[in-house]
């Protein structure tokens, strides 16, 4: 509730300030230059780690050589007691480049129980879509490492950035079985 004080005039009321028009437009002016120099930066950061995360990709597709030398390659193994107890085979793989950017592949490897797979330790740049042949040296321990089927291959790359990564990718390598059986019968030696 509100006092009248009959003895002093009454006090005058100012309206309201009015904002001018030219402050609101000055505002408005600088709110659009700050979203829009956000937006820009925002564009920016996200084409920055895209590239980023585009120059580390890493894709490639590892193949078993099909072709009619792919058992021309070398065989060999250790002999105890007149039995056949590990067997080595060497083979050509073809490695193509399914990532966006150029990649060096200079090493493959396969650990499982009875069987190994090495690559030849050599440096190969591979183009986006090229293929590549290596040699994989297997050994194959007789008595457990057979059959041989898809295998999954740890691929020691370099890219473009001058990093290094591991890769894995599936080998079909069921090619290999016939020739790594009659490697372990003696047939072959």
């Amino acid at each position: 509730m509100d006092v009248i004080d009959l003895d002093r005039p009454p006090t005058e009321r100012r309206p309201p300030a009015r904002l001018r028009p030219h402050v609101l437009v000055a505002a408005a002016g600088v709110l659009v230059v700050g979203a829009a120099i956000g937006g820009v930066g925002a564009y920016g950061w996200s084409t920055a780690r895209v590239e980023r995360a585009r120059n580390a990709e890493v894709s490639v597709v590892i193949l078993a050589d099909t072709g009619p030398q792919a058992n021309d390659a070398g065989v060999g193994g250790t002999v105890l007691n007149d039995r056949v107890t590990d067997a080595s085979l060497t083979r050509r793989v073809t490695l193509v480049n399914a990532g966006p950017l150029p990649v060096d592949v200079h090493d493959l490897s396969v650990d499982r129980p009875g069987l190994t797979v090495r690559g030849v330790d050599k440096s190969r740049w591979i183009k986006q879509g090229e293929a590549v042949q290596a040699d994989a040296d297997i050994r194959v321990r007789c008595g457990r490492g057979l059959p041989i089927g898809e295998l999954q291959v740890r691929l020691f790359v370099r890219t473009y950035d001058d990093r290094e990564r591991t890769a894995v990718a599936t080998l079909d390598a069921t090619e290999w079985n016939d020739q790594a059986r009659l490697a372990c019968n003696g047939d072959l030696l």
